[in-house]
């Protein structure tokens, strides 16, 4: 069901269910004393894929005809075995037809080796059915009669569909002849059913879906509903393949739905777990394992299977990490012991990704590489895909063994699967480190636009790259810590506040690389290099120690030294300025572009900053450049978040902060004190313009809302008498009655205007610096 393990075909209908919710068997619906024909249209026509080609099969002039003495061992064979199928006992039948004589002629004869074809592609089979078919065109050509002659020439049909060979399917055009249109209609609709399913197998989403949507359409024109739900069970799986998930959810949903309506009973195991499929693609784990454990329950209750019991428990132990990792192992290792060949590699697949996420990279590693060998060998190319992601992701050294990621995206266009390369992509993306952490965003939105959650849960690899947190993060932001390994590096560790001191010295140089001269000039100002040329070189191996994970993350370490010049590599460790100044450009970029995560981007980017850079080392220049950064970064961050504010106590809590930042910020202080007004907080309006009032004393500026006076352009504390005056009647003006008709409008003095004409200062005026003379 990833692309790879559709059973798509050949699995008889699951039990019908009576009024009172007991399932009802196909021998007590269909009594094997009445006309097996009709019976055997009728599981035809309510969706019984089996019924159907054992139908088209047929011949029905033989149906009730007595034979030849000669031919009476033959026919009664293949009736037995119809019997069988028509009392739900298709194994009895596979086995009754498993005493056919080879080399039999005549018409009974052509009639036991089609429905012994039908039974061996139930098994999926196909090199027993094609020699089955093969006996049958012997009969056929030997006997000359024509109903058993187009009864082979459907079963050639039928064959070159579950192949996949639509060539063969669409060039047999003799295999309508005689039939009924109703009859005619569903040979066509079997074929486009069977060609889907093995596309789908093969992986070949495309035209897979194009069968499946036509198959629909049949449905809708020749009436059989029946097949309906299945129908829009394969379009659900091709639509997920082709990453058109919420199309694929809408399908599926619908599926299920027109088979309750209906009372389809036929094919129920699939359709659950085809929707459970599409849910754990889309990563809902909550929606995902309700389906799955229906479908294995269907699976389980003792009828002819329709779909891979082992699959479904992969499938299920991957969502059941979600919650239960000991539950999803045990899951993962029932699918491994149960799976047949060909979905032996997707069941070790999902053992793999729930192994790395328990932490056990030796056996996710081993799982990964004979899943990826047997999808290799059989040529399953979705599963392919995850193999080479897990391969990756296990490794000791995954940067190291990025190129395969690029194997997986060739191998995503070549299926036209989108949001499985928006995966790949992230994945690269986040083991490249801060240099592609634009791209990661960009394939967290692409993945997102396709229905996809990107919360950590489901095993797989986006859940993987998400829980690989660096093994060392640094906090400057504020208090600086050294977090490794997930716990706060002890103080003692250190030995020497100078080897802190020369790693807060690399982070500021944001992983450039510092001569060594210049180190020892800022750890030991005032001594000789050569003096502290070995202190340095102690230093180092300091750092080298206390960064140190007990194991390597890259293929160079945290501390990248050179003989004339040290570095740190910020793709190995995580450090928080870093990270806040990466979302801070996202944010802005997001917002420039104006897309709708915008405002989410700009929360994330605020509450990333933790306070200034190095909080704790003010004086030091080389910290200065990067904490000016930081502080510009955040105030704007801080002014589009008061931009995009709807609520009033959320706006004034961002323009506080603004103004804690900036004291002499005039466009804040203004709006502040706006925004008090208009929320009826006139006390505290009129607290805050006074305190706007003596920061633009303080510059010597003009206050919007009052005249400027000879002492506003005079130095702080000059002529303070005057300043209060003229501070007193501008707060009087500024509370003048809303009749006035007045907003925030200043006429300024008249030295500062042209005679007789009045400048107003309307809404938040720029800053206006005037130098007293």
């Amino acid at each position: 069901m990833s692309g790879d393990n559709v059973n798509h075909a050949w699995r008889p209908s699951t039990p019908a269910r009576s009024e009172g919710g007991d399932e009802v068997s196909t021998a007590e619906r269909h009594p094997a004393g009445g006309d097996p024909g009709r019976a055997l249209r009728h599981l035809a026509a309510a969706g019984d894929r089996a019924a159907a080609h054992l139908w088209l099969a047929t011949q029905p002039d033989l149906l009730a005809a007595t034979p030849d003495p000669a031919d009476a061992p033959v026919a009664e064979i293949w009736r037995a075995a119809l019997r069988h199928h028509l009392a739900g006992e298709p194994h009895l039948a596979a086995a009754r037809l498993a005493t056919a004589p080879i080399g039999a002629t005549g018409p009974h004869a052509v009639q036991m080796y089609c429905h012994a074809a039908v039974h061996h592609l139930l098994d999926d089979d196909i090199e027993r059915a094609s020699a089955d078919v093969e006996e049958a065109a012997r009969a056929a050509h030997a006997c000359g009669v024509p109903t058993a002659h187009r009864a082979y020439a459907r079963m050639v049909v039928l064959l070159a569909a579950a192949t996949g060979d639509a060539t063969a399917t669409h060039e047999r055009a003799e295999a309508t002849d005689g039939l009924r249109r109703a009859d005619a209609d569903l040979l066509r609709l079997m074929v486009h059913l069977d060609l889907s399913g093995h596309l789908l197998w093969a992986g070949d989403a495309t035209d897979a879906l194009r069968h499946a949507e036509a198959a629909v359409r049949l449905t809708e024109v020749a009436g059989d509903t029946g097949f309906e739900p299945y129908a829009l069970t394969l379009a659900a799986v091709a639509k997920c393949q082709l990453g058109r998930l919420e199309e694929a959810l809408a399908d599926g949903a619908a599926g299920l739905r027109l088979r309750e309506l209906a009372g389809v009973a036929a094919d129920e195991a699939i359709s659950l777990a085809a929707l459970g499929m599409v849910h754990r693609r889309r990563r809902e784990p909550r929606q995902a394992r309700q389906a799955l454990e229906s479908a294995l329950a269907a699976v389980g209750s003792g009828q002819p299977r329709i779909v891979s019991p082992a699959w479904v428990l992969a499938e299920l132990a991957r969502i059941r990490a979600a919650d239960d990792l000991c539950a999803a192992q045990d899951l993962a290792e029932r699918a491994v012991t149960m799976a047949r060949e060909p979905e032996r590699p997707y069941a070790l697949l999902a053992r793999g990704w729930v192994a790395l996420l328990r932490g056990d990279t030796a056996a996710a590693h081993f799982d990964a590489a004979e899943a990826r060998t047997g999808a290799t060998v059989g040529r399953r190319r979705a599963t392919l895909v995850e193999a080479l992601q897990l391969t990756v992701l296990a490794a000791d050294d995954p940067r190291a063994s990025a190129g395969l990621l690029d194997d997986a995206a060739a191998l995503c266009r070549e299926l036209g699967d989108p949001a499985e390369e928006a995966t790949v992509a992230l994945i690269a993306a986040r083991l490249q480190g801060r240099q592609a952490r634009r791209g990661a965003e960009g394939a967290g939105q692409k993945l997102r636009r396709c229905g996809v959650r990107l919360d950590p849960g489901v095993a797989d690899g986006l859940t993987a790259i998400t829980l690989r947190v660096p093994a060392v993060v640094i906090h400057t932001l504020g208090d600086f810590r050294v977090f490794r390994a997930g716990a706060v590096v002890p103080y003692g560790e250190w030995q020497s506040k100078k080897a802190r001191d020369l790693l807060k010295i690399l982070v500021a140089h944001r992983g450039r690389a510092v001569p060594r001269a210049r180190l020892m000039e800022l750890l030991w100002p005032d001594e000789s290099p050569s003096r502290t040329a070995n202190r340095l070189s102690v230093l180092l191996s300091t750092l080298r120690r206390v960064l140190g994970t007990g194991r390597r993350t890259s293929g160079r370490g945290a501390v990248l030294a050179e003989r004339g010049s040290v570095a740190i590599d910020l793709d190995v460790i995580d450090v928080d300025v870093e990270t806040f100044l990466t979302a801070a450009e996202e944010a802005q970029v997001a917002l420039r572009g104006g897309h709708p995560d915008a405002a989410r981007a700009l929360v994330r980017a605020d509450e990333l900053y933790g306070g200034d850079f190095l909080a704790d080392d003010p004086y030091e220049d080389w910290a200065q450049p990067l904490r000016e950064e930081a502080q510009v970064a955040h105030t704007s961050v801080l002014r589009a978040l008061v931009q995009h504010a709807s609520d009033t106590d959320q706006k004034l809590v961002y323009l506080m902060r603004l103004v804690h930042r900036d004291p002499y910020d005039e466009d804040a202080h203004l709006e502040l004190v706006q925004v008090l007004r208009a929320a009826g907080r006139h006390g505290e309006a009129q607290r805050r313009y006074r305190t706007y009032v003596e920061r633009m004393r303080e510059l010597g500026i003009a206050p919007a809302g009052g005249e400027a006076t000879d002492s506003d352009a005079g130095p702080a504390g000059a002529g303070g008498g005057q300043h209060a005056n003229s501070s007193a009647g501008a707060l009087a003006r500024w509370r003048a009655p809303a009749a006035q008709a007045r907003p925030w409008t200043t006429e300024l003095g008249g030295a500062h205007r042209p005679s007789g004409v009045p400048v107003q200062r309307r809404g938040n005026p720029r800053r206006l610096i005037e130098h007293p003379a």
